[in-house]
């Protein structure tokens, strides 16, 4: 499946929704603007051209047309056809990737204290599909509704429905794609890690245990969710020592040896390379000593 990729943040900003019933005749006319517009079509079929591909968006299905490329409709409504629309802009450049190659799992940073601007992430949406309107039904009606009593006390609620809106077409995005071997493999070697994470790490082991070869398994986990087994373990044990220093008072060293890691200098380097300062200046800040 065809899916269009937007970085986050920040994140998209609600223009309009609206809601109509096409009739036998009626056709899109020809448009190029820069804005996202996503047809939600209910019954009927509504026929759109986008950039010289042509489109039969059925039933129970959505299209989203992109900012910058000319669409148009090829071909008049042949019934009666239901259809909501939404218009949404995004500054950034979409970029189109399969959802067999959506990194799913793939482990992203977590603001701390340090940081001064937002991390980097992403939103995955379906371009063309067939869709569940059950859950989007009510939210684009609400929509429908604060948009027509729209004041600034509820300018934001908009914004926040449409954002509720793409994280259900996201949710849908994930729960309809197939799993491949490699990211069954990956969610396997997670559960491994996780079970054996305050423990010495052997790759041998590892090896025993899933019966795969070390490098495939690594090349599947690097995959789906950027790290090396290693690497792995090791955010697991420092997100672990996170915790301790945060609801507890047990002195550094020991929560090294007890997330696993003997070697105390090798602990502060890790921490430090993780979040930017050392065990004892994270623990200053979070539990608000300073």
């Amino acid at each position: 499946m065809d899916c269009i990729q937007l970085q986050i943040p920040p994140l998209p900003q609600f223009i309009t929704i609206g809601h109509g019933v096409w009739r036998p005749g009626d056709q899109h006319f020809e448009r190029n603007f820069q804005v996202y517009d996503v047809l939600f079509v209910m019954s009927g079929t509504l026929y759109m051209t986008e950039n010289d591909i042509p489109y039969a968006i059925g039933a129970g299905h959505f299209l989203i047309l992109e900012p910058g490329l000319t669409h148009f409709g090829h071909q008049p409504c042949e019934d009666d056809t239901d259809i909501y629309w939404l218009h949404f802009i995004h500054p950034g450049k979409a970029e189109r990737i399969s959802d067999k190659h959506i990194p799913w799992s793939t482990i992203i940073d977590q603001g701390t204290d340090n940081h001064n601007s937002p991390l980097e992430q992403w939103m995955y949406l379906p371009k063309w599909t067939p869709f569940d309107a059950t859950p989007l039904i009510p939210l684009m009606n609400e929509m429908l509704n604060v948009q027509n009593k729209l004041c600034h006390g509820t300018a934001l609620q908009l914004h926040s429905l449409l954002v509720q809106l793409l994280a259900h077409m996201q949710q849908w995005l994930f729960q309809s794609s197939k799993p491949s071997q490699s990211l069954l493999h990956s969610k396997q070697i997670e559960s491994y890690l996780i079970h054996h994470r305050n423990a010495p790490f052997k790759a041998k082991e590892m090896e025993h245990k899933l019966h795969f070869q070390f490098d495939y398994l690594t090349r599947c986990l690097k995959r789906h969710t950027g790290m090396t087994p290693l690497q792995y373990v090791n955010h697991l044990k420092i997100e672990e020592a996170k915790r301790s220093l945060i609801h507890t008072d047990l002195p550094v060293p020991f929560i090294a040896e007890e997330v696993g890691i003997t070697d105390y200098s090798y602990f502060i380097r890790l921490f430090r390379k993780k979040t930017g300062m050392t065990p004892s200046a994270f623990r200053k800040i979070r539990q608000g000593v300073v």
